[in-house]
């Protein structure tokens, strides 16, 4: 008995600190969700072209590019509405080249690359564009759409 009086402390710093990480975002395992860029039959698109989100959860978009020819995520709107932890530059057996912290307002992807990018959404939104920024992608269909709750 002396002995549990004894660890009493220990257990409830333990327990203490375990109800304070839950909050912590920086610590929380993401979702994921996987986007893919590419091409079909001369049209272009994202695959999904629409994905929900909800504020305060985090979130790894892991964005492929499934083509020969570089693709571009955009979203001038999206910025706004959603904090940016980090973007993952990885190499195709999935080991960091680099990564880059601070504002993200598009994200090229080179041939058959891909790139994680993480983010905790703190802003609803219905339908927020996305778009490949690059020569006629968008008007050859990659587009996409995203909703924040």
């Amino acid at each position: 008995m002396n002995k549990l009086i004894k660890s009493l402390p220990l257990i409830a710093v333990f327990f203490a600190t375990s109800a304070l990480a839950e909050g912590d975002l920086s610590r929380a395992d993401p979702k994921e969700i996987i986007i893919e860029m590419g091409t079909e039959q001369g049209v272009m698109y994202f695959k999904p072209e629409h994905i929900e989100l909800q504020t305060g959860t985090a979130y790894k978009i892991v964005l492929r590019n499934m083509d020969d020819e570089k693709h571009e995520f955009a979203g001038p709107e999206l910025v706004g509405k959603v904090y940016s932890r980090k973007v993952e530059v990885t190499s195709l057996d999935g080991k960091m080249i680099a990564e880059v912290k601070g504002t993200v307002s598009e994200i090229e992807v080179g041939p058959m690359r891909q790139v994680e990018w993480y983010i905790v959404p703190i802003q609803t939104g219905n339908n927020i564009p996305i778009i490949c920024d690059i020569d006629d992608h968008n008007d050859r269909g990659m587009n996409g759409t995203i909703t924040i709750k």
